[in-house]
């Protein structure tokens, strides 16, 4: 809810009540305990102070500061965050590599406070049709590239399915997968360093490229195969060409989110075993 109501309207007083509500429920359950709200207040205090014109120093050792932050969080290597497993190790064919599927409260902390502080955000209409008239192309075409280029090597393959466990995985994948990734990696990283080199085409193609290493890098725990890394490349040189092109974080976490979706449902999941 905290997530979803930055679309409707981006003003702490909302935003901030349903986080405070689920860190209570968390703390409550649990699922969070005190310590992790020092990573969390460093991000937030990171990104509150990256949101105004600082020097270039103090604005470099702040976002080393937040990513390395955020990708501990995303490592899960900090204390004070009890994750919730929805599903272990299962196989959603019997060729596929087995699957694990976790609620992560701490996740979600890398692209919350991004969304929150620097990124421009949808708010009319307009805008809406404006961002669906140019990513929903490029998102087809590159999903239509990716599955094609998957199936080529031997990644994945056609295999048709609805898994019983459909719905709360596409929960978990949009709020603690494509929006805090795509916030994160797109609207964080590449935003940053496009901006310190000058916002010039070289400037865009190199944050993008930057970006999608560091986004493949992240990837190898999931699955470690080199075709598989290559193809999460270039998966994240398309969210950052629908990012740079639209200048709308909607755009990368549409084609994300909806790569996903066709990749559980249509093919092998996450890949083949060989």
């Amino acid at each position: 809810m905290s997530f979803a109501s930055l679309w409707i309207r981006k003003t702490v007083w909302l935003w901030g009540a349903f986080l405070f509500i689920a860190y209570a429920l968390a703390f409550q359950s649990g699922i969070a305990t005190t310590l992790s709200l020092i990573p969390v207040g460093t991000l937030f205090v990171c990104h509150a102070l990256l949101k105004r014109e600082i020097a270039k120093g103090a604005r470099f050792m702040l976002f080393c500061i937040a990513t390395g932050v955020s990708l501990a969080l995303c490592f899960h290597f900090l204390p004070g965050f009890h994750n919730q497993k929805i599903v272990s190790d299962i196989c959603f064919s019997p060729d596929s590599l087995p699957y694990t599927l976790w609620y992560n409260f701490d996740k979600p902390f890398i692209g919350i406070f991004v969304l929150v502080f620097s990124i421009p955000l949808i708010r009319s209409h307009k805008e809406l049709l404006r961002m669906l008239k140019l990513s929903i192309p490029m998102s087809i075409a590159g999903i239509a590239l990716l599955i094609g280029l998957s199936c080529y090597f031997g990644v994945v393959q056609w295999e048709p399915k609805c898994p019983p466990y459909f719905f709360k995985w596409a929960f978990a994948n949009l709020f603690f997968v494509a929006i805090p990734e795509e916030a994160f990696f797109r609207g964080f990283v590449q935003r940053e360093i496009y901006n310190w080199f000058g916002k010039t085409p070289l400037a865009g193609m190199g944050s993008i490229l930057f970006t999608s290493l560091m986004f493949m890098l992240f990837h190898i725990p999931w699955v470690a195969s080199v075709p598989f890394l290559c193809l999460v490349f270039v998966a994240s040189v398309i969210y950052g060409m629908i990012y740079q092109l639209t200048n709308s974080i909607e755009g990368s976490i549409l084609c994300h989110f909806g790569l996903n979706v066709v990749h559980l449902l249509l093919f092998t999941y996450p890949a083949l075993r060989n």
